[in-house]
C-alpha cells in the first residue's frame, strides 16, 4: 500500500466560492430569522409527513442532521426574498444539505446533481416530492 494513496489534500478555495460564502454570509446576517412555535413545527412536520420521534429528511429520509431552506437564500449573489422561517425550511440530511446548495429544491431533487435523491437511487422520490410540493 502506498501512503499517497489513502491521502487527500483540502481543494483550495476559488475566489468565486469565497465570494459566494461571504455573499450568503451578509444576506443571511440581514434577513429576518423568525423562530417558530411548537404548534409551527408539528404542523410543518405533519404536513410533510414526518415523524418528529424519528425525524428524517424530507428530501430522502436518512436520519436528520440539520433544517435546509427549501427555497434559496441567495441566488446569483443577489437576496431571493425568501427568509429563514419554517415555512421556508424542511427537516435535511448533510448530503441532500450540501448536494442541493442554493438550487431551487424541485430542479435539484429531480437532477443528476452528485448525491441528489435520483441519483442515490431513493425509494418513493415521487412521493417525497408532493409532500415537498404541498408544503410549499
Amino acid at each position: 500500500m502506498r501512503y499517497k494513496d489513502v491521502f487527500k489534500a483540502p481543494k483550495p478555495m476559488k475566489i468565486t466560492e469565497i465570494t459566494s460564502t461571504i455573499t450568503k454570509s451578509f444576506v443571511s446576517s440581514i434577513i429576518p430569522s423568525i423562530e417558530p412555535t411548537e404548534q409551527e413545527i408539528e404542523e410543518c412536520l405533519k404536513m410533510l409527513e414526518l415523524d418528529p420521534n424519528n425525524l428524517c429528511c424530507a428530501y430522502c429520509g436518512n436520519k436528520v442532521t440539520e433544517w435546509d431552506h427549501l427555497r434559496p437564500l441567495v441566488k446569483d449573489k443577489k437576496p431571493t426574498g425568501y427568509i429563514s422561517e419554517i415555512r421556508n425550511l424542511v427537516p435535511a440530511c448533510g448530503k441532500c444539505n450540501q448536494s442541493k446548495g442554493n438550487k431551487y429544491w424541485k430542479d435539484w431533487i429531480e437532477s443528476d446533481a452528485k448525491l441528489s435523491p435520483k441519483t442515490r437511487q431513493v425509494k418513493d422520490l415521487e412521493k417525497k416530492i408532493e409532500r415537498l410540493e404541498r408544503y410549499e
